[in-house]
């Protein structure tokens, strides 16, 4: 029976959207009020979930990439 190998996947907070979703964007002269002259976005990075998932790489992937150098 082959053995099956985990792969470890971890949450860290985005540091775009600092774990929002979402983020505020200037659009014009914003001395006056901030939230009259902006816009929301959702965040790119995370996909407005708020987390980046962190995939660590399997044993047979390392195999692979130390065969590479």
């Amino acid at each position: 029976m082959a053995k099956l190998i985990k792969i470890a996947h971890n949450k860290c907070i985005c540091p775009t959207c600092d774990g929002n979703g979402y983020l505020r964007i200037a659009t014009g002269d914003t001395s006056k009020d901030f939230r009259e002259n902006s816009k929301v976005h959702q965040c790119w990075d995370c996909e407005s979930s708020g987390e980046l998932t962190i995939e660590e790489p399997s044993l047979e992937d390392l195999k692979i990439s130390s065969r590479l150098q």
